[in-house]
């Protein structure tokens, strides 16, 4: 850690680890810890190490996700998370479960885009605004 990092900023995660949260969840992606625990301008740090897999998990599949729908897109043109990580929302709790949006793209077209890439054991739905998508 950075001598030049107050430890009061760091989010102290189940495993043990610190992480900044602009630290990218998935090595070489566009999503950051601040992404799934940061809603409404509260944090919310996982309370068990199962928690902080299910949203590592979720980072990279989202990730994979991503790639089907800005492939030709600069790098800040991607998916936006709304919520991902909200103990006190029943369907976010696990961190299995995020609500986004696309930086450029209409909802729709991004729902028509991913329908395709979506695994038997997974859920993408449109829902008011957002796009709702559960791994498990």
């Amino acid at each position: 850690m950075s001598k030049h990092i107050d430890p009061a900023a760091m989010y102290n995660l189940p495993s043990g680890v610190n992480v900044h949260p602009c630290r990218l969840i998935h090595k070489d992606g566009t999503l950051m810890w601040k992404h799934a625990l940061l809603y409404n301008n509260e944090v919310s740090i996982p309370k068990t190490e199962a928690q902080e897999v299910h949203i590592q998990k979720t980072a990279q599949r989202l990730e994979e996700l991503n790639s089907w729908v800005s492939q030709d897109m600069e790098p800040w043109n991607c998916l936006s998370v709304f919520a991902w990580y909200v103990p006190s929302v029943p369907e976010l709790a696990d961190g299995i479960s995020v609500y986004f949006n696309h930086s450029q793209l209409d909802n729709s077209k991004v729902f028509d885009l991913l329908q395709s890439h979506i695994q038997e054991h997974e859920t993408l739905d449109l829902i008011n605004q957002h796009i709702f998508f559960k791994r498990c």
